[in-house]
Order: structure tokens, then sequence, then C-alpha cells
């Protein structure tokens, strides 16, 4: 066996050779993995986006319904939890059971801008809808409605 593979001149890699391309792949993802944590973060921030304006979007469908739209009285502003929790005949128990009928009431943010504050919902007297995530500093990211609707 050991005369075929000295006639073939097939000895296999050297114990250098290996540890050359071991580190030639260690220096190609030091330099790539910054950038892909980067791309990691901002995939999470457009699907936390992406997530506000489902909320709106659900939220400006729910003001459509006369029964949610009577119950606005001027300009109000919560946060998802307080909506999550309310029941009843009131505006924030009205949109808590449109929003669970949309599936949108359990939405979470996956970014870390996201999580490091609370989901806050803004309806103005003419029925415009910002949702946005705020902390104690201010708006982190907000989906705005481009439209205001039609407040009878």
């Amino acid at each position: 066996m050991k005369k075929t593979q000295k006639k073939l001149g097939n000895k296999g890699f050297s114990l250098v050779e290996l540890i050359v391309v071991i580190a030639i792949m260690a220096v190609l993802v030091g330099v790539l993995a910054p950038t892909l944590i980067r791309n990691v973060e901002k995939s999470r921030e457009s699907t936390d986006l992406q997530t506000l304006d489902s909320i709106r979007s659900s939220v400006s469908t729910a003001l459509s319904i006369e029964s949610v739209n009577s119950q606005l009285s001027g300009s109000t502003s919560t946060t998802l939890a307080a909506i999550s929790g309310a029941s009843g005949s009131t505006l924030l128990g009205l949109l808590n059971s449109e929003l669970s009928d949309d599936g949108v009431i359990d939405a979470s943010m996956k970014s870390k801008s996201g999580q490091s504050g609370d989901v806050t919902i803004e309806i103005a007297a003419d029925g415009k809808v910002t949702v946005s995530v705020k902390d104690g500093s201010g708006v982190v990211t907000a989906a705005k409605s481009k439209t205001a609707m039609e407040v009878k």
C-alpha cells in the first residue's frame, strides 16, 4: 500500500499547510463578523418598523368602525400594554378587541432599540395614528399614518 502512494506522489497535507488554511479562515471570519452582526441588527430594526406599521394599520382600521370611532374624544395616547389589559366598551377595550382579532396585540420588538422602550400609540383628534417605541429619552422608532382619517 505504501509503495502505491509513493508512486502517485500523494503524501497528503502537511501540518504547516493545514495551519496556514486555518489562519486564513480565521482572518476572513474576523473581517466579516462585524459586518454580519451589523446587518443582523438592521434586519431586526426593519422587522420592528414593519411590526409598528402593522399595529398602526390595525388601529387605523379599528377607528373606521363606528363603535370604536364614537369612543374617540379628542387626541389620546396610550401604550400597547395598556390596550392589551383593557376590556369593556371603552376606547381601549374596543381597540383591544380589534387588535386581538388582527393578531398584533402580542407584537414584540426584536431589535435592541425596540426593546428599550414601550410601544406607544397616539391618535390625533382628526384620526391620524402614530405608533412608536418610546423610552425615557424620546422616540426610538416610529410608524406614522400618511393620511388622516375623516372623523365624523
